[in-house]
């Protein structure tokens, strides 16, 4: 045991925060050069029109591509504004969040200042070409507002999401017309052994004691996080608060295990937190009847709900979307095929 206030393990714990951007982003190479050719004024053709950015959780999509819009708007003077469509993820919220990145502060009201007035305003905020960039897009619960801003002159559409198909997929003709033949970029997985890079990266960087993480650790972590930058960094950094808390001498595998199951909830309850009111709904559902098929869910959620989301909607949700953040699992052995909430979700929806 090390008692005593002295021990040092972490020297900048913000660091292992999963929203931290890297000085260094690794193994993305390729996927930074074609963002920074169709990005770029003065490459290719200009900056393309539309594009989109695919891939599972955890595969780096936001990091690498917000230092590429920073390095654009740095050595090009190119106006840029991210919106995070899991936080915003009405018209009204996603244009504010626009309006007050090109402009600064604002006289309008994120909740309660009319769409087309925030519209208007975005519209009067772009006087050049001007990348927006829609992370997380499918979270958009309306998607008439990518028509509105694609229609703006000088407006170039940058999206990212899990799948492209949940991005255009589903748009009405009208918008599929402009907007689904987008560049498309994809990121894979990582492998175990380039998470292991990106963890040691950050353990230099929060200046971890190398002692308390030694290399099995690291690997031991790379290999529970299932390919996912996220849950590796989420991973490391229980892990080290278990090590503090229990007074550990190292980071052994029973660490590495408990650190999981509470990396897994961490990333659960920020989902859920950025879900919509009907999305929530239906999960807390799930959690009054699991396991369950989808149209008993849906009975079940249409009872419970004045305005309900379309079944159709309501499924995508369950075999899709929920399933990516690990929020739900499918019990693909039943007929018909049954779902039920993982144990990170039912933690919190419980």
């Amino acid at each position: 045991m090390h008692s005593g206030p002295q021990r040092e393990i972490i020297g900048e714990r913000e660091i292992l925060r999963e929203s931290h951007d890297p000085e260094t982003i690794r193994y993305r190479d390729s996927e930074i050069n074609t963002l920074t050719t169709l990005l770029s004024p003065t490459l290719g053709g200009g900056i393309t029109e539309t594009a989109l950015i695919h891939g599972p959780p955890g595969s780096g999509k936001t990091c690498t591509t917000t230092a590429v819009l920073e390095e654009i708007e740095t050595q090009h003077s190119v106006p840029t504004a991210t919106v995070n469509c899991w936080k915003d993820h009405t018209p009204s919220r996603a244009l504010y969040t626009i309006v007050e990145s090109l402009v600064g502060d604002t006289a309008y009201d994120r909740e309660q200042t009319p769409e087309s007035v925030l519209l208007d305003a975005v519209e009067d905020a772009i006087t050049e070409p001007t990348i927006l960039f829609l992370d997380e897009a499918d979270k958009l619960v309306e998607d008439d507002i990518l028509r509105d801003l694609y229609e703006i002159d000088d407006v170039r559409l940058l999206f990212a999401a899990n799948n492209r198909h949940q991005v255009v997929g589903d748009l009405e003709h009208r918008v599929y017309s402009r907007i689904g033949t987008a560049q498309d970029i994809e990121f894979e997985k990582y492998h175990d052994y380039q998470l292991v890079q990106i963890l040691e990266d950050r353990m230099v960087a929060a200046k971890v004691n190398p002692e308390i993480v030694p290399d099995e650790a690291v690997e031991g972590i790379a290999d529970a996080a299932g390919r996912d930058a996220r849950k590796a960094i989420a991973t490391l950094r229980n892990a080290l608060d278990i090590v503090l808390i229990d007074d550990a001498e190292c980071v052994t595998d029973p660490i590495i295990e408990r650190a999981r199951q509470k990396a897994e909830v961490d990333i659960a309850r920020l989902r859920i937190s950025s879900l919509t009111d009907q999305q929530t709904a239906v999960l807390k559902v799930l959690a009054d009847i699991e396991p369950a098929t989808s149209g008993t869910i849906y009975d079940e959620y249409e009872r419970r709900i004045d305005d309900p989301s379309v079944s159709r909607t309501v499924r995508g949700w369950l075999s899709t979307k929920f399933p990516q953040y690990n929020l739900v699992t499918i019990l693909e052995d039943e007929h018909p095929q049954e779902y039920e909430l993982t144990a990170a979700a039912r933690e919190i929806v419980e």
